[in-house]
C-alpha cells in the first residue's frame, strides 16, 4: 500500500493485534514513548497491549478488578505516568493510574458515582488533568486534579448545557481548554475557558447545525482547534478556530461518505490527516493540502475491513510516524493497526 501524502512516507500493511474488541481503540504514549492501546474486551474487562522496543508487541494484559463500560479514556500526565478514565457498568468514573514510569497500574479509584456516558481527559497549561462527562442530567460536568502531584481531584462541575455524546476536549494554543460536544438537536458547541487554567467557562457558543456523530477535536500547525463530524449528508465536516483562539468560523464540507465519527491527527509534516470509515467499510484519509490550510485533499482509500466499533484517535509514534488502530470486521474482533513507515 503506498497511498501516503506525508513526504518521506507510506502507510505499510496491515497488522492484526488480534484480541476481540468491543469498543473504539484508545491509544497513549509511555513516558519513552512507546505506543500503548487499551480497548474493552468480553465481559467488560480492561485489557491493554503495549509496543515492545524493537517495534513488536508485547502479550495482551488484563486489569483485574477494573470492570468497564464504554471506551476507556487514557492520558498521559506531565508527571509522565499515564491514568485511564472509563466509565463502569453501573456508570461510575473510575481511573487506575501508573504507579511508577513505563511500569504498572494502581487499582481502581472512584471518583464520581453515576455519570452519563463515557469521560475524556486532557491537559490544563499548567499540566494538570481535567475530565468531562456528561451527567445523569444531561448536563456537561467536569473535574480535576487539585494538587501537582497529580494524585488527587475535586468533586465535578456542572458546566450546564445538554450534551448528548461523549465531549472532546483540547488545549489550544493559546493554553486555554477548548470543549466541542453534540448538543440537543444535532447542534455542535463549544466552551472554552476564559484564561490559562481557569475554573470558569465561556457561554456555551453554536458552531453548527446537522451533527449527526461526536465531533473529534485535534491541533493544526498553528495551535488551532480544528473540529470535525459527520453532517447530516453522511458527510464530513470541518470547523475551525481563528487565529485568536477565539471564535470558530463557518462549518465546511469535506466530503466523503462516512458511517462513523472522523478521527484526526497532526502528521509529521504538520498537516492534519482525516480518517473516517467509508461505506465500504474500509479506512479512507484526507490531509489538508499545505500546513494550515483550510483546504484538504480527497479521500483515499488505505483499505481494510472495519467492524461496528469506531476508528481511533490517531496517534504519533516516537518517530513521529501516525498510528492508527481499530476493530476489524468479522466474529473474531481483532485489533487492527495501521501505520505510517519510512519508505
Amino acid at each position: 500500500m503506498s497511498i501516503s501524502t506525508t513526504p518521506g512516507t507510506v502507510w505499510g500493511t496491515w497488522i492484526n493485534l488480534q484480541g476481540g474488541i468491543h469498543s473504539e481503540p484508545a491509544p497513549v504514549l509511555f513516558a519513552d514513548d512507546r505506543v500503548q492501546v487499551f480497548i474493552r474486551g468480553g465481559s467488560n474487562a480492561l485489557w491493554s497491549r503495549v509496543e515492545g522496543r524493537d517495534g513488536s508487541w508485547l502479550g495482551w494484559f488484563q486489569y483485574i478488578g477494573v470492570s468497564i463500560d464504554g471506551i476507556p479514556a487514557p492520558i498521559r500526565g506531565k508527571d509522565g505516568k499515564i491514568r485511564v478514565f472509563y466509565r463502569t457498568p453501573n456508570n461510575n468514573l473510575e481511573v487506575i493510574t501508573q504507579t511508577s514510569l513505563n511500569g504498572g497500574y494502581s487499582g481502581p479509584q472512584v471518583l464520581v458515582t453515576g455519570i452519563g456516558d463515557d469521560p475524556a481527559a486532557v491537559l490544563n497549561a499548567d499540566g494538570r488533568i481535567q475530565v468531562f462527562f456528561p451527567g445523569t442530567d444531561g448536563a456537561l460536568w467536569t473535574l480535576r486534579n487539585q494538587d501537582l502531584l497529580y494524585e488527587t481531584y475535586t468533586a465535578p462541575v456542572s458546566l450546564g448545557g445538554s450534551i448528548r455524546s461523549t465531549p472532546s476536549p483540547i488545549l489550544d494554543g493559546g493554553g486555554r481548554i477548548v470543549v466541542a460536544f453534540k448538543g440537543v438537536g444535532d447542534t455542535l458547541y463549544t466552551t472554552q475557558q476564559t484564561a490559562e487554567n481557569s475554573t470558569t467557562w465561556e457561554a456555551f457558543a453554536l458552531a453548527s447545525n446537522n451533527v449527526t456523530s461526536r465531533p473529534s477535536v485535534c491541533l493544526d500547525a498553528a495551535g488551532r482547534v480544528q473540529i470535525f463530524f459527520r453532517g447530516s449528508d453522511a458527510a464530513v465536516w470541518r470547523v475551525g478556530q481563528s487565529d485568536n483562539y477565539d471564535t470558530f468560523g463557518a462549518p465546511v464540507q469535506l466530503g466523503g461518505q462516512i458511517v462513523w465519527r472522523p478521527t484526526c491527527g497532526l502528521g509529521q509534516d504538520g498537516r492534519i490527516n482525516v480518517f473516517i470509515k467509508a461505506t465500504d467499510n474500509a479506512l479512507w484519509v484526507a490531509v489538508q493540502s499545505t500546513e494550515n490550510d483550510p483546504t484538504y485533499t480527497s479521500f483515499q482509500s488505505l483499505g481494510g475491513s472495519i467492524g461496528s466499533a469506531g476508528i481511533s484517535v490517531p496517534i504519533l509514534n516516537e518517530e513521529n510516524l501516525l498510528y492508527v488502530f481499530l476493530q476489524g470486521s468479522g466474529i473474531a474482533r481483532d485489533l487492527w493497526l495501521q501505520r505510517q513507515t519510512f519508505v
